[in-house]
């Protein structure tokens, strides 16, 4: 049984006087452990459906099972990590990751020791005593990324997470990411307009096409290894000219609906 069921999904909502569908008819079974990367052109619905599944926002029609239960509001089993870091600004690093450990009922002793753990993971263990403003923003994601762990859902739902940072710090927050999902194997949902970004971190690729949202492929990615050199490879290139054929002629249609 699939952890994640997505059948014939709808979204819409009127504005301008008219009715936009945003996503029709979407159906998509994850699987325990994938990591399934998922981009599209700008308002094709990609992170409306993650915010659907998160609970932040209500479907139009027909159902979102998890363990084969329906979903209703935000809750612990899913954990949500946006582009922007959302940290409590009034708590330190090290605090951000013990509020879900505090909210699970923990003892303090050892959700500190929890937390500091989380923040070793993430490299953060010397910043552990800074407060969000003074941390880079990379340092942020970091943050965010761990207090995820420190929540431990069964999924992993990340909203375009590293879309702001510079492209250094994004590649190395990819490739911790990458051996963070190796060592715990958790189910992400991962949404980017980067598609080399899609394709090093995922184990399945989902295309979505232009304005309504559906699934105009589904691509699974072998590859066992995900070190730096995976980026260099042949089967990285030809994913990467696949991907962008399927993609562009979407990209295209999103740009004609703009201009309408």
């Amino acid at each position: 049984m699939p952890l994640l069921e997505v059948r014939r999904l709808d979204k819409s909502f009127a504005a301008d006087n008219k009715q936009i569908t945003v996503l029709d008819s979407l159906s998509l079974s994850v699987e325990e452990h994938d990591f399934v990367s998922i981009v599209g052109p700008t308002g094709c619905g990609k992170s409306t459906f993650l915010h659907i599944v998160g609970g932040f926002e209500a479907k139009t029609g027909g159902e979102v099972l998890l363990n084969d239960r329906p979903l209703g509001s935000p809750g612990p089993d899913r954990g949500m990590m946006f582009q922007d870091h959302t940290l409590f600004p009034w708590l330190t690093a090290l605090g951000n990751v013990c509020w879900p450990l505090e909210m699970k009922g923990i003892a303090k002793a050892k959700r500190m020791t929890m937390a500091r753990e989380y923040l070793d993971l993430v490299h953060l263990a010397r910043y552990a005593d800074l407060y969000p403003e003074q941390l880079s923003g990379g340092m942020k994601q970091r943050a965010a990324l761990a207090r995820l762990l420190a929540l431990d859902p069964q999924m992993f739902l990340m909203d375009e997470p590293f879309g702001a940072l510079d492209s250094q710090t994004r590649e190395l927050l990819q490739e911790e990411l990458q051996a963070i999902w190796r060592s715990r194997r958790k189910t992400v949902l991962f949404v980017t307009h980067d598609i080399d970004e899609a394709i090093y971190l995922g184990t399945r690729l989902i295309v979505f096409t232009a304005r309504p949202g559906r699934i105009k492929a589904d691509i699974r990615i072998e590859a066992d290894e995900r070190t730096a050199s995976f980026r260099k490879s042949p089967e990285f290139f030809e994913t990467r000219s696949r991907v962008w054929d399927l993609l562009r002629d979407e990209v295209l249609k999103a740009r004609a609906l703009e201009e309408q």
